[in-house]
């Protein structure tokens, strides 16, 4: 007790004497008073500071950071990575670097600058100082002139003839910038040739008056511009598809071949001083194609950032993603590679119109918590680290990642992180050895990889980052969840959804320095963070995950970590043993529990602890990382048990000095929306406008505003109007569920309503994709009442559904109806309404169960815990593939009709004919790939096998494959065979659909040795 009253834990104020007295007096007080005088004295101390602490925890809920506090966790459990990078020419630095370049002598290598100055030097580490070779920029008036350009605004690539220097040429791809007021240039782009010439010193001079344009585009942004001679001795050039990001393609340029955006051209350039420039190859793909440009080796890209050739001569083309997906393609003649009907492996605009050739999938496709800017790489060919050879080594200009891609076949088979992020990379290099150089764009320097000397021993790699939750130093009594000195517990207004699961959250700031709050979002200079708050480094947030089983009991399931590193913020995942005495830090990948090992829960319930880049989805950098930890969350009314009266968090946090810079003395009032307490969904006295806009706000709007990961171009942050979310009769870009004249939100039609739809599902359309799998009952119903709310009196109200429901419990005739997504979705808003008799409910329960997937995920969360689809969301990939099964056990399980496979799959000309014969599918795809396109149907789709659903002018709507499509008729076959003629005089509108027939969760139900049993089976199946 007396231990902790001194004046560097309390703080003592003038009206506690005795206790100021005490604290500064030390031990002469003491030994001078003994008796009965030191027990007065004690017990007067301890009255005092009881009435101190009260008086404390009143006023300040938070102890004060006069103290610094240790840090509790830093580093990673990652081992270090294989290589690291140093300068290659540390006496080099240029102005903001963009390509790297050996001339194909190999005597110098090149540097262009964004700027359009382009710098020569000998391949020589030691260099002292480079040589120019152009300025276009300040040689603008001997370039061919253009009457509505002002200047040179970039240079983005360089090529050498490849007989280089016998044929002095180089073609350069340059942007010229409009005069004030013109739009941008739709010649703007220039391909151009020039003569290389040498100067008087012996180093190349590239000659602006020898410019001849050899093509033209638009500029204005994503101008690919990348030029590569292959092997063949053409010039392959990139073209993005000229636009700003937002709304995605507005040129429709993607998949329109009649134009040169968003392509790779193939050319064969001309050094005469007569004559064209270039010809088409008579073997390029739409040569013969009318209306289309006979320059085009493919296209479907929205911004081919830096592409190259590998030894055997196949081309490489990284693709700067949208809003979801960064891609690496093999470009192959012809190819189409999906831009905007597709973004990599996710549906951007599935009714677009499509190129004259199949959308092709991306040799690899990285989500955007792990990339945010891909950069094409080399396929590696040096000597120095052997391990790579054959590997893709690509990179990332946002999350400065660095990746070896190795592949069997065409399947990507591992991508491994070579380096800890450090370099801005813009663009690669090779030297005369084929090893790689990195060019770093805001650092302006060049690098090369060298061996990371530094890593210890395996056995010592996980010593310093805590791998059990009782070692973080988070906890004093981890049981009881005490947070340790230097950790405090704090409340916020909104929590997420997390399927009925309760969170206590803590925080820890290293040092004595304040977590700064910022006037207004801004990214953090030369890094992709975008941040509200300044935290130090090694800050930690934490929330331990709890939930009651069915007799009461409150169970810890996880606790989370989010770090702050310095740069990013890592999360990680501690899960709880079921004794409940400790918890352990999960693997990268996640893992997932039986919850019925923990307490009485059903039997098929699962939790899922995710993995560390699904945290990152969430938690990304377009939002600033920490999701509950701001000011809007934090402004709320807060009291401690021992106090008299609650007081306001936000403001006791910057009292405390845990919290500086922009918050008001007075947050409760505040009018700014960074401030102003989001509205509690579930307490009545606030408008339902601003319950449900909160709630979406929280759940939603981490991905769905601009930047953030979302496909849907909306934004669901509170603090802008309705009208600027982009949400009201906005048309899906994922599809309408089949909803007749649906919208992402239908005002006063939930059942019309794309957002109702979503939140009502627990399938493959289910939102959010992770972090939930339980409907939100009570949020369902908010919802419905805020979209009904928003009806003008033009609108009809809901027609009545199904009207013999509410009299009887006879269902059986209405499943058919039910099969209507629109129908069932205006049935389960009267569920979450109450409006049915508990028999009446039953038997519409009942008759659920027999529905197709996309109309029975409605109703699973109204379903008995026994009726519930199970929901296995995470599968140990790499152990399911590591032991091989049996190939009968697997064939039975196929052939058995209940188990699907065979009723939509032919082999051995036995089954169904939704989706493709399967008899070489073991020829055709690994086993890896086979298992993941069990896992995920959606991600790659054979045209010839995409979903279609028709409208007719009746409303009824049908889903299935295309089987034929004539001027008379359409027909479309269903998931069970049955084949559906539709008259073409009935359709109103035919819409491809982005996702599988194939329903996913498939291996749900199956044993871990089943799913081993079925994958040897397919893979057995070789066409022999």
């Amino acid at each position: 007790m007396f231990s902790r009253l001194d004046a560097g834990h309390i703080r003592t104020p003038d009206r506690f004497p005795l206790v100021s007295i005490l604290c500064g007096a030390g031990p002469a007080l003491v030994a001078a008073t003994t008796g009965m005088a030191f027990r007065v004295l004690v017990v007067s101390v301890l009255l005092a500071s009881a009435v101190l602490h009260h008086e404390l925890c009143a006023e300040d809920l938070f102890p004060d950071r006069s103290r610094p506090v240790p840090v509790l966790i830093t580093g990673t459990p990652d081992p270090p990575p294989m290589l690291q990078t140093r300068l290659r020419y540390p006496n080099l630095k240029f102005d903001q670097p963009l390509l790297i370049r050996r001339d194909p002598a190999g005597e110098r290598m090149f540097v262009v600058e964004r700027g359009g100055r382009i710098w020569s030097f000998p391949d020589v580490a030691e260099v002292d100082a480079p040589t120019l070779a152009l300025d276009l920029a300040g040689s603008f008036d001997q370039l061919v002139p253009h009457e509505n350009a002002q200047r040179v605004d970039a240079a983005y690539a360089l090529a050498f003839h490849p007989r280089y220097p016998e044929v002095p040429y180089c073609w350069i791809v340059y942007i010229l910038r409009a005069k004030p007021g013109q739009p941008h240039l739709e010649d703007g782009t220039r391909l151009s040739r020039f003569r290389v010439r040498t100067g008087d010193d012996g180093s190349p001079r590239i000659d602006p008056s020898s410019e001849q344009v050899v093509l033209t585009w638009l500029e204005g942004g994503h101008n690919g511009s990348c030029l590569e001679f292959g092997p063949d001795g053409m010039l392959y050039v990139s073209a993005g598809d000229g636009e700003v990001p937002n709304p995605p393609d507005p040129r429709d340029a993607g998949q329109d071949v009649s134009n040169l955006l968003s392509t790779i051209l193939r050319i064969d350039v001309s050094t005469s001083d007569s004559g064209p420039l270039y010809t088409s190859p008579g073997d390029n793909p739409f040569v013969r194609l009318e209306g289309a440009r006979p320059e085009i080796f493919a296209y479907g890209f929205r911004n081919p950032w830096r592409m190259n050739f590998s030894p055997d001569g196949e081309l490489w083309v990284g693709d700067v993603g949208w809003e979801l997906y960064e891609m690496v393609y093999r470009v192959r003649s012809g190819g189409n590679y999906g831009w905007s009907v597709m973004e990599g492996p996710q549906s951007v605009r599935p009714e677009a119109r499509r190129g004259p050739t199949p959308i092709l999938p991306p040799a690899i496709a990285l989500p955007h918590t792990d990339a945010a800017s891909v950069t094409g790489g080399f396929v590696y060919q040096g000597r120095q680290f052997p391990e790579l050879q054959g590997a893709y080594i690509f990179g990332d200009f946002e999350t400065r990642r660095i990746w070896a891609a190795q592949f069997d076949g065409d399947v990507l088979t591992s991508l491994t992180d070579l380096v800890r992020p450090s370099v801005r990379l813009v663009a690669f290099g090779e030297d005369a050895s084929h090893e790689l150089l990195m060019v770093d764009l805001d650092a302006g320097t060049i690098h090369e990889f060298v061996r990371n000397e530094t890593q210890p021993p395996p056995q010592q790699q996980l010593t310093e980052f805590p791998l059990q939750l009782s070692q973080t130093g988070l906890f004093h009594d981890l049981r009881t969840q005490q947070p340790s000195e230097g950790v405090i517990e704090f409340q916020i207004q909104v929590p997420m959804w997390h399927d009925g699961a309760d969170g206590r959250r803590f925080l820890t700031v290293p040092g004595t320095d304040a977590v700064e709050v910022l006037a207004g979002a801004r990214r953090r200079d030369n890094w992709m963070l975008r941040e509200k708050m300044i935290f130090p480094k090694d800050s930690v947030l934490a929330k331990t995950v709890t939930l009651k089983d069915s007799n009461g009991k409150s169970v810890h399931l996880e606790t989370q970590i989010l770090h702050f590193e310095g740069t990013e913020w890592r999360g990680y995942s501690y899960l709880w043993n079921p004794e409940q005495t400790d918890a352990t830090l999960v693997s990268a990948d996640g893992t997932s529990v039986v919850l019925r090992d923990y307490g009485a829960f059903p039997e098929q319930r699962i939790w899922t602890v995710h993995s560390r880049s699904e945290c990152s989805r969430c938690h990304n950098a377009w939002v600033g990382g920490p999701l509950a930890f701001i000011p809007s969350q934090l402004n709320r009314s807060v009291s401690r048990a021992t106090a008299t009266e609650a007081v306001n968090q936000l403001a006791a946090l910057k009292r405390a000095g845990w919290l500086s810079g922009a918050i008001p003395d007075d947050p409760v009032s505040s009018n700014d929306a960074r401030i102003a307490a989001l509205a509690d969904p579930h307490n009545e006295t606030n408008s339902v406008a601003d319950r449900v806009r909160s709630y979406l706000s929280v759940n939603c709007s981490h991905c769905h505003q601009n930047g953030a990961g979302g496909t849907a171009t909306i934004d669901l942050r509170h603090e802008i109007s309705l009208n600027d979310t982009h949400l009201v009769d906005a048309a899906p870009v994922q599809g309408t569920f089949g909803l007749h004249q649906g919208a992402l939100l239908k005002a006063g039609r939930p059942d019309h309503s794309v957002l109702f739809y979503r939140m009502a599902c627990s399938g493959r359309g289910r939102m959010p994709h992770i972090g939930s799998s339980v409907v939100d009952a009570k949020a369902l119903g908010l919802v419905s009442e805020w979209i009904r709310s928003l009806a003008d009196d033009s609108q009809p109200a809901n027609q009545a559904v199904l009207p013999p429901l509410s009299e009887s419990a006879a269902v059986g005739p209405y499943v058919d109806q039910l099969q209507d997504p629109a129908t069932a979705l205006s049935v389960v808003e009267s569920l979450v309404r109450g409006k049915f008799s508990d028999a009446t409910r039953h038997s519409i329960l009942k008759a659920a169960r027999q529905l197709p997937p996309e109309t029975r995920d409605l109703f699973d969360s109204f379903q008995p815990p026994e009726f519930q689809q199970a929901r296995r969301s995470a599968f140990q990939l790499a152990a399911l593939l590591t032991d091989t099964g049996d190939i009968d056990s697997g064939r039975r399980l196929f052939l058995d009709e209940k188990n699907q496979c065979i009723t939509c799959h032919q082999v051995s000309r036995r089954g169904g004919q939704v989706g493709p014969a399967l008899d070489d599918v073991g020829h055709r795809l690994s086993r890896a790939a086979i298992l993941e396109s069990i896992l995920s149907p959606s991600a790659k789709i054979d045209p010839r096998y995409s979903a279609w659903s028709v409208v007719t002018h009746q409303g009824a709507v049908h889903s299935g494959l295309l089987v034929e499509r004539t001027d008379q008729s359409v027909v479309l076959r269903n998931v069970k065979g049955v084949d559906t003629k539709i008259a073409r005089g009935d359709v109103e509108e035919m819409i491809p659909q982005p996702i599988s027939l194939m329903p996913d969760r498939l291996l749900n139900d199956y044993t871990d040795q089943q799913i081993r049993d079925l994958i040897a089976f397919l893979s057995s199946l070789r066409g022999e």
